[in-house]
This record gives structure tokens, C-alpha cells and sequence, in this order.
């Protein structure tokens, strides 16, 4: 899918310990607005399926449904927002996001439960938001896709996770390692686990998640981590994204993430990955190095 990415914000009404824009509380300066909807029209019409909006969280900004319409009004087919769902616990609202051309809502769930989701957000009561968030847009006819951040305290409650979700009806699953930037490297001893400590609870659910038929991803764990189960690696060379983030413009965001967040070792040169992994995250190996990490010569069966 071809699709234009727009970080809108870095306000946020969640404070989440792991957050790579470190976002925050209070009001902050967005994207302007003249170079957003300059950004907007010149891709008008030229072929791409989506808008993709992000932030920080757009649900907060005033003009978040003005913005909205404008998208609508230059024929993008649909808007995929990703949100930590706490104002769709507002059916009316969620009605008039979706209403405007949201389609698809990404919703961050990071716990089994309220205890540990909201643990991660820093905001009591935002679980329960987020699930009755998911439950009204399910209902208006919308998709939803889960993202779910593994972290130190909640890789045994992976599949609790996924049969939470599940059992609320979303149609697509995508589970991320940590990318340790913003909060999560401030905070990174705290929440970042080895990759060699969360695989064994990350193939259970990616396991239960495929038996119910649903769509399940991986994002951010390098192949040679997950042998086996490379092929639910977000496929991102079929996802194409060209971003707009804090007013500049990044012609292709995977490559991008590629090049500039991850490093390769002396091991990838040796890898069948090489030319389709980036490597690891720079930062990650800033304080784990390279031990977990060995060449993989050829995919079994």
C-alpha cells in the first residue's frame, strides 16, 4: 500500500514509559498547518491509499477534525489513525472520526489488564478507554489493528494480551519490540528486555493469534532473532510511506528506519538477511552489543 505518513503532534494525553517521540502532557507546538495542508495537496491524486496520521496523540489537537475533513476533501481514500483510543470511548466522537474517513485504527494495548496497561500510560482509567474505544469503532464498521510494545513486565502476559484483544473483535495483530529512543532509552534498563528473553512469549502469541485466523505482525525484531517466524515481519517494502514529520518531509520512511536507526555487525555480512535487514537498533546495542546475535545461513523448512 502506498500511503503518505503524517506525525501531527507530540502532545499526548497518555505519558507512556517507553515512548520513542517522548511525548507530553501539555500543550506543544504541532505541525504547522500551512506546510501540513501544502504537504496534503501536493500528493493529492497521485495514486496514494491512505493517510496515515500519528503523533504524540492527534485526538487531543482543537483542530484534529478540521484537519480531517480537509484530507477528506482532497479524495484521499481513507485515513488510518494511530491512537491510544481514550477519547473513542466517546461514541459520538469516534462517530465523527469515522464519519471524516478514519478506517482503520491502530490502538496501542500494552497490558492484560488496567493494572499493567496502565502502568505503561502513567493515566489511570485509560485501559478501560481504550477498550471501550475499540469496542465503538468496531461497531461503526472501522478495522482495528493492536499494537502491542513488549517490555520487561508484561512478556509473561503476552498471550493474555492476545486473547483479550482477540476477544474484542480486532482484525489485525502487530507486536513490536521496543525501539529504545525517547523515554524508553531514559528509562531503558526498566523496560528493555533482551531479545533472547521475549522470543519463546512472542511466538506463543504470534501462535495463538494465527490459530484464530487472525492477521498478526512482527515489527522491529531482527530476523536472525525469530527464526521461523520471519514471516510475519511487517512486509515494508509493500508499505510504502512517504512522512511528514515536524515539518519536514522523508520520501521513504522504511528506508529511512533502515539506514538510520539500526547498525550492522560483523555477523550480517555473513547473514541471507543482509540485504533485507537493517540490522539493530543502535541504541539497543549501545548497551547489550552483540552477543544474541548470530548469522543465519539458510531458512529451514
Amino acid at each position: 500500500m502506498r500511503s503518505i505518513s503524517v506525525h501531527l503532534t507530540d502532545q499526548c494525553n497518555n505519558s507512556c514509559i517507553f515512548c520513542v517521540v517522548n511525548s507530553h502532557k501539555e500543550k506543544r507546538e504541532g505541525v504547522n498547518k500551512k506546510v501540513l495542508y501544502k504537504f496534503l495537496e501536493e500528493n493529492a491524486n497521485k495514486g496514494y491509499e491512505s493517510v496515515n496520521i500519528h503523533g504524540g496523540e492527534a485526538t487531543v489537537l482543537d483542530d484534529f477534525l478540521e484537519i480531517l475533513k480537509k484530507i477528506q476533501e482532497l479524495g484521499y481514500p481513507q485515513v488510518s489513525l494511530q491512537t491510544n483510543a481514550r477519547k473513542l470511548a466517546d461514541i459520538e466522537y469516534a462517530r465523527k472520526l469515522y464519519d471524516k474517513g478514519v478506517k482503520l485504527f491502530v490502538v496501542s494495548v500494552h497490558g492484560k489488564n488496567a493494572a499493567q496497561h496502565d502502568f505503561v500510560t502513567q493515566i489511570p482509567g485509560s485501559f478501560e478507554e481504550a477498550m471501550a474505544g475499540i469496542v465503538n469503532v468496531k461497531a461503526l464498521g472501522a478495522k482495528v489493528r493492536t499494537n502491542t510494545v513488549v517490555y520487561k513486565d508484561n512478556i509473561d502476559s503476552l498471550t493474555d494480551i492476545a486473547e483479550l484483544v482477540l476477544n474484542a473483535g480486532v482484525d489485525h495483530v502487530n507486536i513490536s519490540a521496543i525501539h529504545p529512543v525517547g523515554k524508553a532509552y531514559q528509562n531503558f534498563h526498566k523496560v528493555t528486555p533482551r531479545y533472547t528473553e521475549m522470543v519463546q512469549s512472542v511466538y506463543k502469541m504470534v501462535d495463538a493469534c494465527a490459530k484464530s485466523n487472525k492477521v498478526v505482525t512482527l515489527e522491529g525484531f531482527p530476523p536472525c532473532i525469530i527464526p521461523g517466524y520471519e514471516k510475519y515481519q511487517i512486509p515494508w517494502d509493500e508499505n510504502k510511506f512517504k512522512l511528514l514529520f515536524h515539518n519536514f518531509v522523508l520520501e521513504d520512511y522504511a528506508t529511512f528506519m533502515e539506514k538510520e536507526t539500526k547498525k550492522q555487525g560483523q555477523e550480517c555480512k555473513m547473514c541471507i538477511f543482509n540485504k533485507s535487514c537493517g540490522g539493530v537498533y543502535k541504541e539497543y546495542l549501545e548497551f547489550y552489543e552483540w552477543d544474541e546475535f548470530k548469522a543465519v545461513q539458510n531458512i529451514e523448512g
